[in-house]
């Protein structure tokens, strides 16, 4: 056996390794409860729906170590969380999938968001890939009327943001017919964002527990609707009732939102909120707002 073969050999045992230990782990998940999709996690269901070679691989009959693809193929149908799926990808000597959720790059780039957020005039929020809102500006909690202590103390994401009802961005978001349909619309492309962006994710518990928070704020009939469902032509600008600095009357106002991206992907990144019209211009102006409001909404209408 050459140098090559043996390590191959070592590094398919190892593969093989993690695949039935995961395995075994689902099949005990689901021992008291059927499996959604009536999976039964077996060697042969897995053989049959994943890799064709492996009930040959398990007794000897082939040697040769399934490709990334095929791995990540494997991922895929035990399910695997990312760090699983990337642990799966290690043990056989692939190349791990990159993640941007955690770690020391995360809190890096969060610093470097706080210090560019500190120079925007401009209403806007710092955003995690998991949706967690890290931070915002006063303008921000000015426009929406939100307590500060809420973002301090990283209570709030996004879904909360735009669902909850207690929470005021919804109610004054959804006055009338034409803001609820653009309120619905953000929400349904905001969710299919969500779920495309983080496909290799949706086994992790943070992302089951953002589930469940939609669920909580009655915002799960949005989780599986498609951009079929929203009008076509849908203005990119939202409406909301806000009120100016020191009234307590409120107008209703139209605003657009653009995402700054502070590191190498989009999260974690800073959602800056531009005014549309004169309303709005005058509404964040009262806030303290000093910006080229006319070449911004140029750039917008």
């Amino acid at each position: 056996m050459s140098a090559d073969q043996g390590v191959q050999k070592k590094l398919l045992q190892a593969a093989l390794g993690e695949i039935e230990s995961l395995r075994i782990k689902r099949q005990r998940e689901y021992t008291h409860r059927p499996h959604p999709s009536l999976k039964r996690f077996s060697q042969q269901e897995l053989n049959d729906e994943a890799c064709l070679t492996y009930k040959n691989l398990l007794v000897g009959r082939s040697q040769r170590l399934p490709d990334r693809e095929t791995m990540l193929r494997i991922a895929e149908y035990l399910e695997c969380t990312f760090d699983e799926r990337n642990e799966l990808l290690a043990v056989a000597g692939y190349l791990p999938l990159q993640s941007d959720l955690q770690g020391n790059l995360l809190e890096h780039e969060l610093r470097k968001a706080q210090q560019l957020l500190g120079t925007l005039t401009l209403p806007a929020m710092i955003v995690t890939p998991t949706l967690g809102i890290k931070g915002s500006n006063e303008l921000f909690t000015h426009l929406f009327d939100l307590p500060r202590d809420i973002i301090a103390e990283n209570n709030v994401n996004l879904f909360d943001f735009h669902f909850s009802s207690e929470l005021p961005v919804r109610s004054r978001s959804t006055f009338n017919e034409a803001s609820f349909e653009q309120w619905e619309s953000h929400a349904i492309n905001g969710i299919r964002a969500f779920k495309r962006n983080h496909l290799l994710s949706r086994h992790d518990e943070w992302y089951r527990n953002l589930e469940k928070r939609l669920e909580q704020h009655g915002g799960n009939k949005y989780w599986n609707m498609s951009n079929e469902d929203t009008k076509p032509n849908e203005p990119s600008y939202r409406s909301l009732l806000v009120r100016k600095k020191d009234s307590s009357d409120f107008v209703p106002i139209r605003y657009s939102q653009v995402y700054l991206s502070v590191g190498r992907g989009m999260f974690p990144g800073i959602g800056v909120f531009l005014p549309v019209d004169e309303a709005a211009r005058s509404v964040f102006a009262s806030f303290g707002s000093t910006v080229d409001y006319g070449s911004i909404v140029r750039g917008i209408v």
